[in-house]
């Protein structure tokens, strides 16, 4: 039997069995033979090269340590901040105590001029009292200035204006003036023994001294203690 392909008429060659055309001898397949044909794995798309797969440490920018320091530098930036914050805090707070105290003594003392006015009247009735006494006018307008200057008294001490102790105290120059000294033995220590002219205090605050005597203790070394000026 003849090895020689069969053809049509026109000269073509007939299907193999499967209807395919019969391969002519020499020629090349015109297909070209993939991987898969070959027995081999073929390579991933490029768009997926790397996908799913571990890259090496050393690989990737070094932003760890960048980071760290940007978030020391923040923490210390909010430190400063904080500490800021509570000074000015602490500095508000002061601030608010002083105004508060500031209006609490400017309440106290807003009768100090009105009661410092009113002093040398005290001491004007005083003086017509002891002279009433010593000229022995009528014991009747003694009595009446009397009522008066305790009135006058009861009215200071209304608006807090006290007398300063004086007969009997220790000498204090912080309250008490020395208008003169003497020595005796019955003190251990510098006393008021005369009031020449009472002092007075609103509250805490002293308006004026006393005007006082004050005795010495004899050999003790004598002379007028200071007095304020």
């Amino acid at each position: 039997m003849s090895d020689r392909p069969r053809r049509h008429a026109d000269g073509s060659a007939l299907r193999a069995s499967g209807g395919e055309p019969a391969s002519e001898p020499g020629r090349a397949a015109a297909r070209p033979a993939s991987a898969a044909d070959a027995g081999e794995e073929a390579p991933p798309p490029p768009a997926l090269a790397g996908a799913g797969t571990e890259v090496p440490a050393g690989a990737l920018p070094a932003e760890t340590g960048i980071e760290t320091e940007a978030d020391a530098g923040l923490r210390r930036e909010l430190a400063e901040r904080s500490d800021q914050l509570l000074r000015l805090a602490a500095d508000f707070e002061n601030f608010r105590r002083r105004k508060a105290q500031e209006i609490a003594d400017r309440s106290r003392y807003s009768s100090e001029d009105a009661a410092r006015a009113l002093l040398p009247v005290l001491d004007n009735l005083r003086r017509a009292v002891d002279h009433a006494a010593s000229e022995g006018n009528g014991q009747q307008l003694q009595d009446g200035l009397r009522m008066v200057v305790i009135q006058f008294e009861q009215a200071l001490a209304a608006i807090g204006v006290e007398a300063v102790e004086t007969v009997g105290a220790r000498f204090d120059p912080a309250i008490h003036q020395a208008i003169g000294g003497e020595e005796s033995d019955e003190v251990s220590e510098d006393t008021v023994v005369a009031e020449l002219q009472t002092g007075y205090r609103l509250h805490d605050r002293l308006l004026r001294p006393a005007l006082v005597r004050v005795a010495h203790p004899r050999g003790g070394g004598g002379g007028s203690p200071r007095s304020p000026r």
